[in-house]
């Protein structure tokens, strides 16, 4: 949001929620056949399998937006955007990783066994696991710990 990326803020209104809340699911999917579960885990790349761009999506909103937005736009394949957190777990930001949650003296260990967390992280740093979202929250429980235990 910082850097003007954060869309979804003016569809946070507590009433259009509410009111999209009561729209029934046929009028916002179109593909409502195909539940694809997501693992994160899963060795390989995953964009083909997981990240298909379609138009599967926000019919109601596509179909309102026509009278405002040209048609390549609201007739648009899924475009999405995620954080690079595959990357920042890899190369020069593995050596603070490594100094965070390698440190003996870390406050997650009064809660989570070390020698468990070593293996996992182990795994993503020998490449044999991609364990990126582990590793998020470690450094997020982490942080947290220092800051108000």
């Amino acid at each position: 949001m910082a850097h003007r990326l954060e869309t979804r803020i003016p569809f946070l209104d507590n009433d259009l929620v509410d009111f999209a809340m009561t729209i029934p699911v046929i009028l916002k999917l179109k593909n409502l056949t195909e539940i694809i579960g997501l693992n994160e885990n899963e060795p390989g790349p995953k964009t083909a399998k997981y990240f298909q761009k379609t138009r599967d999506g926000k019919l109601l909103l596509r179909d309102v937006m026509k009278r405002y937005i040209p048609a390549e736009i609201t007739e648009g394949i899924k475009q999405g955007f995620s954080a690079p957190d595959a990357s920042w777990f890899k190369g020069e930001s593995i050596d603070y990783v490594k100094k965070v949650l390698f440190d003996n003296r870390a406050e997650l260990y009064r809660y989570l066994d070390r020698d468990s967390v070593r293996k996992l992280l182990n795994e993503h740093l020998e490449g044999k696991q991609n364990r990126r979202l582990f590793i998020w929250s470690l450094l997020n429980f982490e942080w947290w710990c220092q800051k108000f235990i």
